[in-house]
């Protein structure tokens, strides 16, 4: 919740300068009253003030419209006008009124905290943090705890989670006692899964005497995650009896914890981490790198050599009864493989005899495949890990990322038994993805033996179906679109 520091200006009278004069031709006094345009300008923008609490816009502008008429360069009048236009939805006019009475008094601390939470929440969130630090600053302003906390809760607003703890923080240090900032440290921690600080930072605004509806939800939640579960039953059985017409007695009633602020920012705090990771593994991936081969001159006889290999190979590979060469029919017998290689010399030999027919089968070459699998445009995906902190454990990991502990165990190897560690690496994600190749390996056998389709391998990998695999090959067993987490 933002803070507008606005003072409501309650005057029991005009003061004002008198003078004394007396008619012509008499003694008899004449007093004339000479009105203060400043205090008349103060009273106006008290007045619309109230009317604009109350929901009557018009009567409220029309008295900020008497307070500039009587002082052009308060600059109460123009935040305050600004206040107004912000509250009825026009931007433009409340940016250019802040901006008018900030050019009257640069150094106006209620005027640079509310431009601020303005700048907000129309998504200037860098320039608001300058006007809120500008406040905070000034040696004579008082409210500094309401500016940090409005810090704080604009960062949040920014997905700036980074400072957030320590906005609140500031806040605390200048008010100890101030609730709206303890439970929003607490709140914050909460997001975190930091239950323990949590716990100790609502403590202390109970501490001193204080209790409200949001703060015992937010204690239920925060004792409902730690298992206390008799703790939260009381805590609910409380919010309900006692905060009976309350949003979060509803929430409890109708089991909709989902829809409270305070798991609302959790969520929150879970995918702004997620990005942020996702962002890193993605900022330390390296380009598709291309290995290009310098192709060198073999001489002529060791390439005949090759290609027989080759189609020694091809040949002994066919299975059919009967092989059709030249137009005729061979049977098929021990001598198969021999006979038809001999043949093939022969045909390499003699450029003036009938080229060789052989079934339609492409030969791979060795290093046009190397160049064509490095070519794949796909980037190493990274398992996406978290390293243990003080205080954390696994289930604390679970609820932060959102991960089923179940599934923690199982890519980690780790049973319900095991601890974890500070500085311990901790698989958010199946760390898995990869199957190297191994020879023989095809991918029609890698489908089957992972029971992926192989149009999915295919897509995944960015390769055509007759690709040839080499034992040093890998192939991604995840689509890389929706793998992170």
């Amino acid at each position: 919740m933002r803070h507008f520091l606005f003072y409501l200006l309650v005057l029991l009278c005009l003061s004002g300068c008198v003078t004394q004069n007396t008619y012509d031709g008499s003694k008899k006094s004449v007093i004339t009253k000479k009105i203060n345009n400043t205090q008349a300008a103060r009273t106006r923008i008290s007045l619309a003030l109230k009317y604009l609490s109350m929901g009557d816009s018009s009567q409220a502008k029309y008295n900020l419209e008497k307070a500039l008429y009587f002082s052009p360069n308060l600059p109460e009048v123009h935040y305050t006008t600004a206040y107004f236009y912000q509250s009825v939805g026009e931007s433009d006019k409340a940016k250019e009124s802040y901006e008018k009475a900030l050019s009257l008094a640069p150094n106006d601390a209620n005027t640079l905290n509310n431009y601020g939470v303005f700048l907000c929440d129309i998504g200037e969130y860098d320039h608001a943090v300058d006007n809120f630090l500008s406040a905070i600053e000034i040696p004579s302003y008082l409210r500094v705890a309401e500016s940090y906390e409005n810090l704080a809760l604009c960062a949040i607003d920014a997905d700036d989670f980074d400072n957030v703890e320590d906005y609140l923080k500031s806040s605390v240090k200048h008010s100890p006692m101030r609730g709206s900032s303890l439970i929003n440290l607490s709140a914050f921690y909460y997001a975190k899964s930091d239950l323990h600080k949590a716990q100790m930072t609502l403590k202390r605004y109970g501490a001193a005497g204080r209790i409200s509806s949001r703060s015992l939800l937010l204690s239920y939640l925060i004792e409902s995650s730690m298992g206390h579960l008799e703790k939260a039953r009381t805590l609910s059985q409380t919010i309900e009896q006692t905060y009976t017409t309350s949003i979060e007695a509803k929430i409890l009633r109708k089991s909709q914890t989902t829809s409270s602020e305070f798991v609302k920012l959790k969520e929150q705090y879970r995918k702004s981490e997620l990005r942020k990771l996702q962002k890193d593994i993605l900022s330390r991936k390296d380009k598709p790198k291309i290995k290009i081969l310098k192709k060198k001159k073999v001489p002529e006889t060791t390439q005949i050599n090759k290609k027989l290999k080759k189609i020694t190979k091809i040949a002994s590979q066919i299975q059919s009864d009967k092989i059709k060469f030249l137009g005729g029919e061979v049977k098929k017998d021990n001598r198969n493989v021999e006979s038809t290689t001999v043949v093939l010399v022969e045909q390499l030999n003699i450029a003036e005899q009938t080229p060789l027919v052989l079934p339609s089968i492409t030969i791979p070459n060795d290093e046009d495949q190397e160049i064509a699998l490095e070519n794949r445009n796909i980037s190493e995906i990274e398992v996406p890990f978290h390293i243990v902190k003080s205080g954390e454990n696994l289930f604390s990991i679970s609820v932060k990322y959102n991960v089923k502990l179940q599934s923690l165990l199982q890519w980690n190897k780790l049973s319900e038994s095991d601890q974890v560690y500070k500085g311990t690496k901790i698989y958010l994600n199946n760390p898995n993805i990869y199957h190297q190749v191994s020879e023989g390996d095809t991918l029609f056998s890698i489908s089957v033996k992972y029971n992926i389709l192989m149009k999915k391998l295919l897509e995944w990998n960015a390769l055509q179906e007759n690709v040839y695999l080499t034992p040093s090959n890998r192939i991604l067993l995840v689509d890389p679109k929706t793998y992170i987490l």
